[in-house]
């Protein structure tokens, strides 16, 4: 069977008009069959089971209903397509059987010819398709990889634990993976079909136990070679997967699965079918819409897939969800009331994440008919999940050693993460040194919390109930005499299962043992100065203690913590709802001062300039708030298109909004990146007005991390433009390029140049680290290779330099962090490198999975990032959530303190004061332990 393709209908195609059928010569075939409720789920109809009445059946072209009796028939041109499919939209409350993939029987192949008999589809009664509060898991872009036989072993391995993950989760009772389930397209034409085979064979052995809804991705196209043309490039994905679009209905709503990839082809008859399907199947009903890209790209069909958004438009669509970016992301969507959610990959993301997946909640959008109130006024949310985390489990707080003072409350905080399993409940009990329990408490994880501060919310929006992470269990002890304790705190899960108890033992101090930390200083930026250094003439030593904790209920993610006076202000990264934060402590005591809910995920580092706290968010907002308060000074869009009832939106951006003073001019700068055209730009920093000039630079698929570093007082800026890709020297009073030089960065090099003492500029990508000559348009003096992370899925981000003097500090994603001289003889070698090691049972060798996957030997450490420097120790964060500690002459690993989450944002410092954040949305307030006399070592 082939389909013909005439130019004009190609032409119609492109520019998203219905256009008419148009066969060479067409031959049509009914097919027959009954719909029919399979009440014993065996797949075949038995005597007894009734048929069901006004079900759909299509082709993805022509419709047919049941009647009462559940017989339908369908006419099909079984030219149209190389494999003819005829499919049934499931009704509420049903679930068609399953194949021994999991993957639901709700399509059959129609054979050449026609069928010899009838064509039924068998539907389960199913408890959880009648359910609006069911959970489902969304998982993206598992890239399944048969290209040779040793991607074949790895990838198996590896996606076959990650469903052994994903099904040890009881709450979940779907999963729909939004597409490049494989890399066909990458694929000789004879293994092809060895991609499917893996990808299936994983769901199987996985024992994934419930319906799995596939979507085609760009990569899971690619034909047999026998054709060519749109229908072809679908060929092995319809054999394997079913059609390419398709819908059912479940628990109310209404399921819509589009395929949005860069041929354009389909999206002429695509049109047809939705145009059809939701007149019958959507009215009254809520939406959801799966595609593997996103609506508001520019890139794939962009523009041409309007008129598909325009139907969509109306209807009561409350849910966008996509892959394919590989990041997180829960954002307003292109509809009102809705979201788009897009997925991080399972195989590789770019934000500072593990590889992961989605639980959504429906709750938000749920109207329980039996209350007279509307409890339908929130959006779809969820939680992300990380896999190759499994039972962690480690107590933050009281930490072993610690010592707090006599009467001070001493934060409790526990964080477990399982990449199948959910944590529910924490036992906590301390005794003293009689072994008496003096403290017990039963703490709940992703408490609801209270803000303390001014809150200000979304324009147009109640705001959220504020809550913790679920990872994260929290509480305060307080009125302990002094003495040593010991703590025990046992995790649960929802059903009861215990983490491994974990255990610390801690001081209380006598009255006034302590001296109070003192706070010396702002970090108003990420690098803390205008040259980027992250360089501290605070120096907090070795020893710390965690004086407080505060959750945002979401992420960081290569964020960070501005200091402004008594304020320590972060921005939240909202992987599991649209509800983005820039949330303002104070910092001795950690209570909070205010929040703000904005439009778009805050990727980075705040900037807090002249009373404003700048950022950009992913939806290319650019904002300035009052560091006072919160409320919004001015905010900006670009790039926004408004078409009726739905909006696109181009100007992703999401990285730092890097502010100078100009004072020649009377006035300071805004300078930051745009994705869209991949240009760098500039606004007035009092009123974000555009300024003239800005440029085209060097641009990739990634996440803008960058901040622009200069001189004081100068007027020549220098930053990373894309992904790293380049080294920029721009003029901040025209906002153009003076130079640009290859740095040869990547989709994970996040980082940010740094100037040494003496005004040479350092560079550390994917590649490398550099040295340039600022007074030679950034020529490269010296280079260096630094290898990347090893059996470390994701991979892990690389992250900025720091400087001090003419020394160069470099936490790498290898696990090493190194110190090197600018000015020696071979600026190249290293002064002193450092192993950060993993601590017990987080090395890659632990994972079976990793193993299997083909990781044949741990690496020197967990990846580190965003070193810090101080006159005598260098600051580092870890991927497995420690915060270590070396000696800056020596190498010296001094101390390191266990935090929970993965530490992938960068460290502050004030005074006696370090922050650092991590990947479970805590921010940790850590201060040195300044002691009025000796205190004895614990027992």
């Amino acid at each position: 069977m082939r389909r013909v393709i005439p130019c004009a209908l190609a032409v119609l195609s492109l520019l998203g008009v219905q256009s008419p059928h148009v066969h060479a010569a067409p031959s049509t075939t009914t097919v027959r069959g009954v719909v029919f409720e399979d009440t014993n789920g065996n797949g075949t109809r038995d005597g007894g089971e009734p048929g069901l009445r006004d079900i759909s059946v299509t082709d993805g072209e022509n419709w047919a209903r049941t009647d009462e009796s559940g017989a339908y028939a369908i006419r099909i041109d079984p030219e149209r397509r190389e494999t003819d499919l005829v499919s049934v939209i499931s009704p509420d409350g049903y679930t068609p059987a399953l194949r021994a993939d999991y993957v639901p029987k709700f399509f059959v192949q129609v054979p050449e010819g026609g069928p010899a008999g009838g064509v039924d589809f068998a539907l389960v009664p199913d408890r959880h398709a009648a359910d609006p509060l069911e959970t489902w898991q969304m998982v993206s872009d598992s890239e399944t990889d048969n290209r040779s036989d040793s991607s074949a072993s790895a990838t198996l391995a590896q996606w076959t634990g990650q469903v052994a993950a994903m099904a040890k989760n009881p709450a979940a009772t779907l999963t729909i993976a939004t597409g490049d389930l494989t890399v066909t397209d990458y694929t000789g034409v004879p293994r092809r079909q060895g991609s499917y085979d893996i990808l299936r064979k994983g769901l199987t052995e996985g024992r994934l136990g419930h319906p799995f809804y596939p979507v085609m991705g760009n990569h899971d196209a690619g034909g047999t070679s026998t054709a060519t043309g749109y229908s072809a490039s679908m060929e092995i994905y319809r054999r394997n997967l079913g059609p390419e679009w398709y819908s059912f209905n479940r628990n109310g709503r209404h399921m819509v699965v589009l395929e949005d990839n860069y041929d354009t082809t389909g999206l002429a008859p695509q049109l047809r079918w939705l145009r059809e399907d939701l007149r019958r199947n959507a009215v009254g009903r809520q939406v959801f819409v799966f595609a593997h890209r996103s609506l508001f790209t520019q890139y794939g069909p962009g523009s041409a897939i309007q008129p598909l958004v325009d139907e969509l438009a109306k209807y009561d669509v409350r849910m966008f969800a996509a892959g394919h970016d590989q990041q997180n992301e829960f954002r307003r969507g292109a509809f009102p009331r809705s979201v788009e959610i897009n997925n991080m990959g399972a195989t590789y993301g770019i934000d500072g994440a593990r590889p992961g997946y989605n639980l959504l909640d429906f709750s938000g959008i749920t109207d329980d008919p039996n209350t007279p109130q509307n409890e339908d006024v929130g959006y779809v949310a969820g939680d992300h999940r990380q896999f190759h985390l499994h039972g962690g489990v480690a107590v933050v707080s009281p930490a072993q050693s610690s010592v707090y003072q006599q009467f001070e409350k001493i934060p409790l905080n526990l964080y477990a993460e399982d990449d199948g399993r959910t944590p529910q409940h924490a036992t906590f009990s301390v005794r003293d040194f009689l072994g008496r329990v003096v403290w017990r408490e039963d703490v709940p994880f992703g408490a609801k919390t209270k803000p303390e501060g001014i809150v200000n919310c979304y324009a147009g929006e109640s705001c959220p109930r504020a809550h913790d992470n679920w990872t994260t269990a929290r509480s305060t002890i307080s009125s302990l005499f002094f003495g040593t304790y010991r703590t025990e705190m046992v995790a649960y899960d929802t059903t009861g299962k215990p983490w491994p108890a974990a255990r610390t033992t801690f001081r209380v101090a006598p009255p006034f043992a302590l001296h109070p930390p003192r706070a010396d200083g702002d970090w108003p930026r990420q690098g803390g100065d205008e040259q980027g250094s992250s360089s501290s003439r605070s120096d907090p030593g070795s020893v710390l203690d965690q004086r407080w904790t505060a959750n945002t209920g979401e992420q960081f993610n290569l964020n960070g913590a501005a200091v402004d006076g008594n304020r320590v202000i972060v921005t939240s990264q909202a992987f599991a709802s649209p509800y983005q934060q820039v949330l303002a402590y104070d910092l001795r005591s950690g209570r909070e001062l205010w929040r703000t809910y904005l439009d778009g995920d805050v990727e980075s580092f705040p900037t807090v300039h002249d009373g404003k706290v700048y950022l950009t968010t992913g939806v290319g907002r650019l904002y300035a708030l009052n560091s006072a308060d919160g409320r919004i000074a001015w905010q900006a869009v670009e790039n926004e298109e408004q078409h009726g009832a739905s909006v696109r939106r181009y100007g992703r951006m999401g990285g730092p909004l890097t502010v100078f003073t100009l004072a020649e001019q009377k006035r300071s700068v805004a300078v930051y990146q745009t994705f869209a055209g991949s240009r760098i730009a500039c606004r007035d920093a009092a009123t974000g007005a555009p300024l003239p000039g800005g440029f085209s630079a060097p641009g990739g698929w990634g996440e803008f991390h960058s901040t622009a570093v200069r001189q004081p007082g100068s007027s020549t800026a220098y930053l990373h433009s894309g992904s790293s890709q380049t080294a920029i020297a721009m003029d901040l009073t025209t906002c153009s390029q003076l130079s640009s030089v290859d740095t040869a960065g990547g989709l994970y090099s996040q980082s940010s140049p740094a100037l040494t003492g003496d005004g040479q500029l350092v560079t550390m990508t994917a590649s490398g680290l550099r040295g340039h000559d600022t007074r030679n348009d950034n020529k490269v003096l010296w280079y260096t290779k630094i290898e990347g992370s090893k059996c470390e899925p994701g991979p892990p981000q690389v992250t900025s330099p720091a400087t001090r003097g003419s020394l160069v500090y470099v936490a790498a994603a290898d696990g090493v962090v190194r110190a090197f001289d600018t000015r020696g003889a071979d600026p190249g070698k290293p002064l002193w490198e450092t192993p950060v090691g993993y601590p017990a049972g987080k090395s890659p060798m632990d994972d079976p999975w990793r193993v299997a996957a083909g990781c044949t030997g741990a690496a020197a450490g967990a990846p580190a990032m965003h070193a810090l420097v101080t006159e005598s120790v260098v600051y580092a964060g870890t991927w497995d959530g420690r915060l270590v500690v070396i000696d800056r002459r020596t190498g010296k690993l001094l101390d390191q303190y266990t935090l929970g989450g993965a530490v992938a944002s960068a460290l502050s410092v004030s005074g006696d004061w370090l922050f650092a954040l991590t990947t479970d949305g805590t921010v940790h307030a850590l201060a040195a332990r300044d002691q009025r006399f000796p205190l004895p070592s614990l027992p």
